[in-house]
């Protein structure tokens, strides 16, 4: 019993890191509240998880206000980027399948693989010091390369929006935007480190 509750247990790892999962949902929730500010506070909280990852003893606090604080002009790209990128593609779709019928099913198809590249670029700009042409070559390289491992973050998206909105939003207000982002920043590294980049 003394070894499960010392520090190095695993009730402590556990029950830290749900701890700093709702920490950090509850101020990305918070942070986004005027809207201009989404990028900022996607930015903040991927880099928040990640070096939570690596050292759970932080702040989860000081460690997501900081980036948040450090990161307005990253997160104001992103959030351009993430306009840009759903904006383009939403059109295309509405007027092909109002006009051009037939081209709708290529477009949905192509509209399938941008939504990977937009699931998977915020993770990659926010995590690399990155420019924006280099974070979308990026982009396209893992989801081309490692498109199991795309599919595999999109499916946590849907799978946990599915189940938040069937059973309780409050779990998504409460932990599921970091526990989606989490997962993906793990499936994202073991998509890089099983192709040995």
């Amino acid at each position: 019993m003394k070894n499960i509750l010392s520090i190095d247990g695993w009730y402590f790892r556990v029950f830290s890191r749900l701890a700093n999962l709702i920490i950090l949902n509850l101020l990305f929730i918070v942070s986004i509240l005027p809207i201009v500010t989404i990028g900022i506070g996607g930015v903040a909280l991927i880099k928040s998880l990640n070096e939570l990852k690596s050292d759970g003893t932080l702040s989860a606090f000081k460690v997501y206000t900081n980036y948040f604080r450090l990161n307005f002009k990253k997160g104001m790209i992103l959030l351009g980027v993430e306009l840009i990128g759903w904006l383009v593609p939403t059109s295309l779709i509405y007027v092909s399948l109002k006009y051009i019928p037939l081209l709708s099913t290529l477009l949905m198809i192509l509209f399938s693989f941008f939504l990977l590249l937009l699931i998977v670029f915020p993770l990659v700009f926010a995590l690399n010091d990155l420019r924006v042409k280099e974070a979308i070559r990026g982009t396209l390289e893992f989801v081309t390369i490692r498109l199991p491992y795309a599919i595999a973050m999109f499916l946590v998206l849907i799978g946990i929006s599915f189940l938040s909105l069937k059973y309780s939003i409050i779990f998504m207000f409460l932990v599921g935007v970091a526990l989606v982002v989490n997962l993906q920043i793990s499936l994202m590294k073991k998509g890089l480190a099983s192709y040995g980049s």
